[in-house]
């Protein structure tokens, strides 16, 4: 891996290969392909050990665990099979998707699996009875949208099917289905005591009460698509994000959450504003617009104090450091930065990315960044040095990402319909 060099190439399969997994120790691969097998691989010398066959549909992924003694693949025709790789026994196959098994992924112990599938739900299943745990129906339609609230222990996401959903994290187990918007709903954000969530919706916002699903009150006011909502560390403001590229407007309001009145309203951006966030104080807003900039508001008079130029092309989220002395900005232009707001100066850049990059969150104490992108994957970052420490590739374009400090979880939702719940482990030291 220093040098990226080619040291080989494994031929055998028939038809395209959609996916790999390797062994913990990196001496077994195994790969997945349209041709309705698996192969399994010694990486040392590129020799061909088996052909693993039983699938009679394409095979889109596989997953191997961590003593590579068990890989779980999963098929177009809508089973996953779980296969003792060193002899290719098949040992059983899970069935209950509807539709296209597209991906999968196991638990670090190897006894979990989730697969996600085209009939928009994600199974989970115990691999050594094959049984089916859980099903998670996420949204019918695209998720724009996840927060998590203060203590960790609750999710809400955002879909352009009008809803949000409610979630307990640690069991993925749906809780409340918020319904009462009329248009696709773009953002959402919750209070810190996790009493109420703000969405975003067309050209209005609602206040809902999270513990019985109540719809509080709806805000009015945008003239323009209502991109995305920021509340204040007391709870008693809400900022939001709007505009229209296409019309080259852009603007930000400042609503009293309390009574549902419209503060003030902050303009400057020359295009649409995309996402915003509060500093900690609550004294100043950070907003990203697609003119390619971030800009700095003080909230109280609504002055525009900098503008942070750096990126070039369309700025889609902006997140703040717990200290309120740093921001970081995700961009079509397929990178993040990272911001000093009392300066404005660009202090690095965090490259990686394929894609445009449509989302970011930060860990509780400032230190690592998630990012979500249209290149279907999840990178974490270390904030302090811009290195990437891990990356999760997705079934289909990732639009937002949440971080619970309390379980470290990473919540995810993508355009296919899927929140996705990710455990962020410490490394284990080597022994």
């Amino acid at each position: 891996m220093d040098s990226g060099r080619e040291l080989r190439t494994l031929s055998g399969h028939t038809a395209a290969v959609n996916g790999v997994a390797l062994s913990g120790d990196g001496r077994i691969a195994v790969s997945a392909s349209w041709d309705n097998t698996l192969k399994v691989w010694d990486v040392g010398s590129g020799r061909e050990l088996r052909t693993l066959a039983g699938h009679t549909g394409h095979v889109y992924g596989v997953a191997l665990s961590g003593d590579g003694r068990i890989a779980v693949s999963a098929s177009g025709d809508h089973t996953l099979r779980v296969w003792e790789v060193e002899s290719g026994r098949e040992l059983r196959t899970l069935s209950g998707h509807t539709a296209a098994v597209n991906g999968v992924a196991l638990s670090g112990d190897g006894r979990l699996a989730v697969s996600a599938s085209e009939d928009q739900m994600l199974k989970v299943w115990e691999v050594g009875s094959g049984r089916e745990l859980r099903t998670l129906k996420a949204h019918s339609a695209s998720v724009t949208g996840v927060v998590v609230t203060a203590d960790g222990k609750r999710g809400v996401s955002a879909s352009w099917d009008k809803t949000l959903k409610v979630w307990e994290l640690d069991s993925g187990r749906e809780l409340l289905t918020l319904t009462g918007h009329k248009d696709s709903v773009n953002g959402v954000a919750v209070t810190p005591d996790g009493q109420r969530a703000v969405s975003a919706s067309y050209t209005e916002l609602k206040v809902w009460e999270l513990d019985s699903g109540r719809e509080l009150r709806t805000l009015t006011g945008h003239s323009n698509y209502v991109n995305a909502v920021a509340v204040t560390a007391d709870g008693k403001r809400a900022v939001t994000a709007a505009g229209d590229r296409l019309l080259h407007s852009g603007e930000l309001k400042v609503w009293e959450l309390g009574s549902g009145r419209e503060l003030r309203t902050l303009t400057g951006h020359t295009s649409g504003v995309n996402g915003a966030a509060v500093t900690p104080d609550g004294q100043r807003a950070v907003s990203a617009s697609d003119d390619n900039t971030l800009k700095v508001w003080e909230l109280v008079s609504g002055r525009e104090l900098r503008t942070l130029s750096g990126h070039v092309w369309f700025v889609r989220a902006v997140a703040v450091t717990p200290d309120g002395q740093r921001a970081i900005s995700a961009s079509w232009d397929m990178t993040l930065k990272v911001w000093d707001l009392e300066n404005g100066r660009e202090l690095r850049t965090l490259a990686g990315h394929t894609s445009s990059v449509h989302g970011v969150a930060l860990s509780g104490d400032g230190r690592i960044a998630v990012s979500a992108s249209l290149d279907a994957t999840l990178k974490v970052w270390e904030v302090e040095t811009g290195a990437c420490l891990a990356t999760f590739t997705c079934d289909a374009a990732v639009y937002c990402c949440a971080f619970s400090d309390a379980l470290k979880i990473i919540v995810a939702g993508d355009a296919g319909d899927h929140l996705h719940f990710l455990r962020l482990e410490e490394p284990k030291p080597n022994i």
